[in-house]
């Protein structure tokens, strides 16, 4: 308290406001993990009692009535009683939801329905409900402000941070029920305190054009000097946040100084004159930051906001190829990827700034857990949260608060260390994301580790890469789809195959022993015209996943958008 006391003196323009959310965060965020480790030290108890919960609240739903809700009383009657289920057990229930049909799945009315990223193929609704909302929202609101402030508490300005967001609401169902990204739902559920913690207008939150919307979050944030941190979804929404103030520094300049935004920027007149009420001409501010961009890119975000604490966004497994880039721009700032989560649920929090591991939260939602070792023949025996082992991978099984029951995420993680008595957890990968030609088994991370030692050693800047499984020709091969900053010639491309071959045998002994057998062949490399995967972004954000929430999936054998724009994005000719 003392310190934050001495740090009253020192917080953004935005005066006592800013101070006092932030103290309320930081002191409710102690009450949060005070909590959270006392359930910790005995989760299996506390998530038994989150599942009772979801299941006696329920009873009288048509899928209580279904699945005798009434008779179940403990965690085994539940797996008994009810099945292991996917999307597609869910898919017509959504549907009559989505009509206004009540107490099918879960006796609460539904928030909105969240959109997932369909980085794995189809698209999924999912109901979100107030409650589960806000189930979740105590970590992401209190737990991660009070993480951040023990960790860089002797810095610690009280200043804005820039969230790169939205609040894009994509469409609705029938009976009106709004359909969105998670992350604009839970932004919507705060639009209120915004402007109070983060630098970006909540009109720059309603932009639908991704980079019309990077453009304006960064001209606001760069008109707060005392910026304190960056957060973003994803480590690549950070990326393409630094990768447009490069493009685009010239013109944020000129709209700083006259204090207006330029005639050219794709957004709507009303947002315009909105926008320009809160701008005013700033020549000192645009002084400053000219003669810094004159002196190059490398380690601006600290020269341009010398407050800079920290960059908090999810980062690790696939999203580790976009570090190095991240680090150019801010001088390795410190990146605090915060939370394991979907649109399904928040599954784990991040204690530690300094590495990239979740805890597996016991009161978010009821966990199961299906392991990897004992493939597809054993999925019904599964674990609790209180029977895992260190070192060992799992497929995560979750019940949830907003109608899914003993659901499939498709995720893999591993567990590699306890928190009092609960898994910490790295995310693997996920199931449908994995190269499977003869029972090889490539995955997310066999993929990442040898693409980040095969740019090393060959010293080449990857944009970003996607893969597929080629079967027209034998034996089989990998053909990896790559966008690089600089040109790549036709004679660096078969040196490019031959490294990545032998990374990738490194990495994946199954692999390896694939091609010494001629069971597959050596990597097929295809290098993309600049651009590619900005225009693979828009065709999933014209799907309705929100611009910031994203990925690039990894393997799209099963996304025929996404395979148009790369097919028609080749930048030499496969004949070659």
């Amino acid at each position: 308290k003392s310190s934050e006391s001495r740090n009253l003196s020192i917080c953004s323009p935005m005066g006592n406001n800013c101070k006092f959310l932030y103290i309320a965060a930081i002191q409710g965020g102690g009450i949060v993990k005070s909590k959270f480790d006392n359930y910790t030290k005995n989760p299996r108890k506390v998530n038994e009692g989150v599942l009772l919960k979801i299941i006696n609240s329920n009873i009288k739903t048509e899928i209580g009535g279904k699945y005798k809700f009434k008779k179940i009383n403990s965690i085994q009657t539940f797996k008994n009683n009810f099945p292991l289920t996917d999307y597609s057990f869910y898919e017509d229930y959504i549907r009559r939801m989505g009509e206004g049909e009540k107490k099918v799945l879960l006796s609460k009315d539904i928030e909105y329905f969240g959109h997932t990223s369909g980085t794995t193929g189809k698209q999924k609704l999912i109901p979100v409900t107030k409650n589960s909302r806000k189930i979740a929202s105590k970590y992401m609101a209190f737990y991660i402000n009070k993480v951040c402030y023990d960790s860089f508490k002797e810095n610690w300005s009280y200043g804005r941070g820039i969230l790169i967001s939205d609040i894009v609401k994509t469409s609705t169902t029938k009976s009106g029920i709004p359909i969105c990204s998670a992350t604009s739902g839970g932004m919507n559920g705060i639009r209120h305190i915004l402007p109070y913690l983060y630098t970006s207008p909540i009109e720059v939150m309603r932009v639908k054009d991704k980079e019309a919307a990077l453009y304006l979050h960064l001209l606001f944030a760069l008109e707060e000097s005392r910026l304190m941190y960056i957060s973003g979804v994803f480590i690549s929404s950070v990326l393409d946040f630094f990768r447009v103030l490069e493009d685009k520094h010239q013109s944020l300049v000129r709209d700083i100084r006259k204090g207006r935004i330029n005639h050219k920027l794709n957004i709507d007149e009303k947002t315009r004159i909105a926008l320009n009420k809160l701008l005013s001409p700033n020549a000192s501010r645009a002084d400053k930051l000219e003669e810094e961009f004159n002196k190059g890119f490398k380690g601006i975000a600290k020269r341009i906001w010398p407050n800079l604490l920290y960059i908090a966004t999810v980062t690790g497994a696939n999203f580790s190829i976009y570090d190095d880039k991240v680090n150019y721009y801010t001088d390795s700032l410190p990146v605090y990827s915060p939370s394991y989560a979907a649109t399904e649920a928040m599954m784990g929090i991040n204690p530690y700034v300094n590495k990239i591991r979740y805890v597996i939260i016991p009161d978010t939602a009821f966990y199961e857990f299906i392991p990897i070792e004992k493939g597809e023949d054993n999925i019904n025996n599964t674990l609790n949260l209180d029977e895992l082992e260190i070192r060992k991978e799992y497929e995560i099984v979750i019940t949830n608060y907003a109608g899914l029951y003993r659901y499939r995420m498709g995720d893999v993680i591993k567990v590699v260390g306890f928190y009092n008595n609960c898994p910490e957890v790295e995310f693997m990968y996920r199931k449908n994301q994995v190269l499977n030609m003869v029972a090889e088994k490539t995955n997310e991370e066999h993929l990442t580790d040898s693409i980040r030692q095969t740019m090393k050693k060959l010293n080449i800047n990857l944009v970003d890469y996607t893969t597929e499984p080629d079967n027209s020709i034998t034996p089989g091969r990998y053909i990896f789809y790559f966008e690089f900053k600089n040109k790549v010639t036709k004679n660096q491309i078969n040196l490019l195959e031959n490294t990545l071959d032998k990374e990738l045998r490194k990495s994946n002994l199954a692999y390896d022993r694939a091609r010494n057998n001629n069971k597959l062949g050596r990597v097929k490399v295809v290098t993309l015209l600049p651009n590619t995967f900005n225009l693979v972004k828009e065709s999933l954000f014209k799907k309705g996943i929100s611009k910031n929430q994203i990925k690039i999936p990894r393997v799209i054998s099963n996304n025929n958008n996404i395979k148009k724009v790369i097919n028609k994005n080749h930048q030499y000719d496969d004949k070659w």
